[in-house]
């Protein structure tokens, strides 16, 4: 089987690139299907400032450039299933673009939505949420990666099979490093340094916590824009908080590897990459309830707290500090869980199952 996967190919590093590479390594090493990929990645990385040049007029001229470049990938006539990954907001015209032009092809495609706001702007019917549905109506079957948008979807088109399958992960590049000493002990924030992912309230929970807690540092990896990091050294003391700006991979994971506990306090999240790699590290994990969020930490495989409350984030954080055993304990339902879920193993056999459906007509 042939599959196209329009998705990003890091640079910059995100969450459906990191599922992009995963799955397509995983693949290549066990010889297992036959990808062609259009790379739908940005050509810089957008973190706080996006200009409106930059959002319409230049990602358009590259939506168009995206689509001559799938016309010639299809024309080749040998794929069997186009599987287009979204992020929404302005890519969702890019969506509607790509999915015509398979239909009119007539290749089959899966439309795999990688983004946790649906059951927001479903309520709503925003603009969004119309594109949104023009893509779900042009595609041959759906992927949800929370229950949230499974429900939406499947209330807005009762009549499109829709399938929930989470983000896998490879653990086997993973690994585990053992601590040096006890102290400092950490707690690490890994993702885009942007006010989306909570930072700020991180940072203002971090102020009360730290006087109480000397043996503590907090370490925020990932890259930061320069006028965003000047307001959080403005606002907030930086004693004991570290910022590593962008790491590889494997330092990242070394950093991650050695902390007691990792932090997630975002505004949205469809389902992040780093929540899984703690959770395969047996990480004890704080996190917000967004996106599958609350799915991945079920059964007390971490805490999971209302987004936007810095109290609450507080009194998450605390309980962990003081308790070893708590940390202990959710680490290891983590790895569990993890094992029980999310392993590429797992996970890649039901892509396989809605790839067959959808090439034979059986959805």
């Amino acid at each position: 089987m042939k599959i196209c996967m329009v998705a990003p190919i890091p640079p910059p590093y995100g969450g459906i690139g990191n599922w992009n590479l995963q799955l397509q390594g995983y693949c290549a090493q066990r010889e297992e299907l036959d990808f062609v990929c259009l790379n739908i990645a940005p050509k810089n990385q957008d973190l706080e400032v996006k200009r409106f040049w930059t959002r319409v007029v230049v990602k358009g001229f590259a939506m168009l450039k995206q689509r001559k470049e799938l016309k010639k990938i299809l024309a080749r006539g040998d794929i069997d299933v186009m599987h287009l990954t979204t992020s929404g907001r302005l890519a969702l015209i890019r969506d509607v673009l790509l999915l015509k032009l398979a239909k009119k092809r007539g290749v089959p495609t899966v439309y795999h939505i990688h983004f946790g706001r649906v059951p927001q702007i479903a309520a709503k019917n925003t603009f969004e949420w119309r594109m949104m549905k023009k893509s779900i109506q042009l595609a041959t079957g759906v992927i949800a990666i929370d229950r949230g948008t499974l429900e939406a979807v499947q209330q807005a088109f009762p009549h499109i099979r829709v399938a929930y399958v989470p983000n896998p992960l490879d653990a086997t590049s993973l690994n585990k490093v053992a601590k040096e000493s006890e102290t400092p002990k950490y707690i690490t924030f890994l993702g885009w340094v942007v006010r989306a992912k909570g930072v700020s309230l991180l940072m203002k929970a971090w102020q009360s916590l730290s006087p109480k807690h000397r043996d503590w540092q907090l370490r925020i990896i990932g890259p930061c824009d320069d006028t965003y990091a000047k307001e959080l050294e403005r606002e907030f003391s930086l004693e004991n908080v570290i910022f590593t700006g962008e790491l590889s991979h494997e330092k990242a994971m070394a950093l991650l590897s050695e902390s007691e506990v990792f932090v997630l306090p975002s505004f949205t999240e469809g389902f992040p990459y780093s929540v899984l790699e703690a959770m395969a590290l047996g990480r004890a994990i704080v996190a917000t309830d967004v996106g599958a969020i609350p799915e991945m930490l079920a059964e007390r495989c971490g805490t999971v707290i209302p987004s936007g409350d810095s109290t609450a984030l507080e009194k998450a954080l605390e309980a962990l500090m003081v308790d070893r055993d708590l940390r202990e304990t959710l680490g290891k339902n983590a790895a569990l869980r993890f094992e029980s879920y999310y392993t590429m193993e797992r996970v890649l056999e039901q892509y396989k199952k809605i790839w067959s459906e959808v090439q034979n007509g059986d959805i």
